[in-house]
């Protein structure tokens, strides 16, 4: 291992909170060295089914000059983040962005499907399954983590952000909300700059990152992301050209999928969540400095 080729800083989410963004905007940085997103080096305990990436494979993406970060959004969830950390003698500054999580429900069961993580296309429907989910029960196979489904439970947001305050000091955790990176992106950098005691930048791209995607049709996309074994080989014997058949398959893909704007959660669906996760944003509200009072106020 060397020590010199780890991360100074992590961003741990939460989902859909603009990480993807803040990811883009941090390796245009020339002083930052960023993993790729969603690597999930750390997190022994999320129960991922893929292969984890090795320390080495991990530690090529950093380099000794600069400052070395990660972003991946599960990391927000892990119990035994800390201890993996620990074990690397390393104790890096910490970013977490946070949305209304009545928000980040839905905009979750939006991605998933793209994903192709979530069978269940009607929202209400897939929040009715959370606890049987939970069990192990109506999981889709090729959905990884498993907790991407439990979307009432990833916006309880309040006992992670006190786990992470009992152990990060306060200088090293940063927590900033999605709506603030969006409605003012280059001061909220300079935040972030300042946090990571980096030089100022002025010249990042400030592009629009992961807008909403719709799918046309939710059977070939599925086909397409998750093929199969027998499905790939009778592909192969078809097409035994390769750029071919990833020319076609792009193009497929590519047409199956448009860029859309959410349509607006069901109002009795929206005054249910809210009534969640109320008591637990008024808390939440008492120990973070950005003002959340906006998600307590049901409508």
């Amino acid at each position: 291992m060397h020590s010199k080729l780890l991360p100074h800083f992590l961003i741990v989410g939460a989902p859909k909170c603009g990480t993807t963004a803040l990811h883009y905007y941090l390796s245009q940085h020339p002083e930052v060295n960023m993993s790729p997103k969603e690597i999930h080096y750390f997190g022994n305990d999320l129960g991922y089914k893929v292969k984890r990436p090795t320390l080495d494979y991990y530690q090529s993406f950093f380099k000794e000059q600069g400052i070395n970060g990660d972003g991946s959004v599960w990391y927000l969830y892990s119990d035994t983040i800390f201890e993996e950390l620990k074990a690397l003698h390393i104790t890096p500054k910490i970013i977490v962005l946070l949305r209304n999580p009545t928000e980040v429900c839905y905009a979750m069961h939006s991605q998933n499907i793209i994903d192709a993580n979530e069978d269940i296309y009607e929202f209400e429907s897939a929040l009715g399954l959370e606890e049987s989910r939970k069990k192990g029960n109506n999981i889709p196979i090729n959905t990884d983590p498993n907790r991407a489904l439990f979307y009432k439970e990833m916006g309880r947001f309040l006992p992670r952000i006190r786990f992470f305050k009992e152990n990060v000091k306060a200088s090293d955790l940063f927590i900033g909300l999605q709506e603030d990176l969006k409605s003012n992106t280059a001061q909220f950098l300079m935040e972030i700059e300042k946090f990571l005691q980096i030089t100022p930048f002025e010249s990042y791209d400030l592009s629009k990152v992961n807008s909403n995607k719709v799918v046309s049709n939710n059977l070939l996309h599925n086909t397409i992301k998750h093929p199969g074994n027998i499905k790939t080989r009778i592909f192969r014997t078809i097409l035994p050209y390769k750029p071919l058949r990833k020319w076609l398959v792009e193009k497929v893909y590519n047409q199956n999928i448009k860029e859309a704007k959410r349509i607006p959660i069901n109002s009795n669906t929206k005054k249910i969540l809210d009534q969640y996760f109320k008591n637990e944003n008024i808390e939440l509200n008492k120990i973070i400095k950005s003002d959340i009072s906006s998600w307590i106020s049901l409508k």
